[in-house]
């Protein structure tokens, strides 16, 4: 009896753990093996750089600012050479953003460009914030904005009344990537 019992204590832990691991891809794991590919250019940008406009804001758009955490940057410049590559990688992105659990909000073309914007969370309390460009000429770009239940509506209102802080260190070093990389 004793057997009989370890034996399916092992198989049910084995089935749990088995049953357990997530073989989906996610958006931050892609970042994150991107990152050590030079083909990418990736920047994580700290929301430290954001600024309100007027020291005489309101308590809402201070707390909404508060919400957001943190930013990803990830792009791949298209050329000749990687074009193959490109095609690839921007397929493992649309099937990464074509999961469930990001829900779409808006998806447009401007000019030959496909911009989607999708989010993880629920409506009213977004938990990260995914946009996704692409241009079959010059490559593609995935903007990932981490936060704690981000109001969509708020975040809006609050676009309008910051600025990047253009004296910010981490804000020079990011100029400096782009000069670098053009």
């Amino acid at each position: 009896m004793k057997v009989i019992f370890k034996i399916s204590s092992f198989l049910a832990i084995t089935m749990l753990v088995l049953t357990s691991c997530n073989t989906t891809p996610s958006l931050q794991k892609y970042i994150v093996e991107s990152k050590e590919n030079n083909e990418f250019i990736s920047v994580d940008i700290p929301v430290s750089i954001i600024q309100l406009k007027d020291t005489d804001i309101s308590e809402d758009a201070k707390n909404t600012l508060n919400t957001i955490k943190k930013m990803n940057f990830l792009a791949l410049e298209l050329n000749d050479k990687n074009r193959t590559f490109y095609n690839s990688e921007k397929a493992k992105v649309n099937k990464i953003l074509k999961n469930p659990k990001y829900k779409q909000l808006i998806r447009f073309k401007r000019n030959k460009s496909n911009i989607s914007i999708s989010y993880l969370g629920k409506e009213n309390a977004i938990n990260e914030v995914i946009i996704f460009g692409s241009d079959n000429e010059k490559g593609f770009a995935i903007v990932r904005i981490l936060g704690e239940k981000m109001n969509p509506s708020d975040i809006i209102k609050l676009s309008k009344e910051i600025k990047i802080d253009g004296n910010s260190n981490q804000l020079k070093q990011l100029e400096g990537l782009f000069k670098s990389i053009k």
